[in-house]
């Protein structure tokens, strides 16, 4: 864990680490640069699966960014492995299964967070996965990530104040 002059590492998770995962690491890390406070964290992603290592975003997924001035051309796709899981301090999944293989792998239950678990609405936590759908699934992804993103960044400010 860090201690308090380290940032607070935070690890966004999906399953191939090209779609959902990336995109919330871009528009949370630019939040936190907006609000004034982004040297307080440290924020990467990474999938459950290795099938992407090494690659950029699923074009799609980099097209639908773009479209609202984020560039996801720095990305490469990792993999989060067991030996790695004491790297971080948070966890933040993009759906139940991913939450699920995250705790499989032992990360702890009380630093692994779902992306849309602070919703006060009745919608499902799972943010879809949109890498078999058609184009309209990416802009909805990047609508709940962005729609999510500030009550991820006051629950984690609250952890660590």
């Amino acid at each position: 864990m860090s201690n308090q002059t380290e940032p607070i590492r935070v690890l966004f998770v999906c399953l191939g680490n090209i779609c959902r995962s990336p995109l919330a690491e871009f528009i949370v890390r630019q939040r936190a640069i907006e609000r004034g406070f982004s040297d307080r964290f440290h924020f990467e992603s990474a999938g459950t699966g290795d099938w992407h290592i090494g690659n950029g975003a699923d074009r799609r997924m980099h097209q639908t960014a773009a479209g609202h001035d984020i560039d996801l051309g720095p990305h490469r796709a990792s993999q989060i492995t067991r030996n790695r899981i004491d790297q971080w301090d948070w966890f933040i999944a993009m759906d139940r299964a991913n939450y699920n293989d995250l705790l499989s792998l032992g990360a702890k239950k009380e630093r692994t967070l779902l992306m849309r678990q602070f919703e006060n609405e009745d919608r499902p936590p799972d943010v879809p996965d949109p890498y078999y759908g058609g184009e309209q699934g990416f802009e909805e992804v990047f609508q709940l990530l962005s729609e999510n993103a500030d009550s991820l960044l006051d629950h984690l400010n609250r952890m660590h104040d």
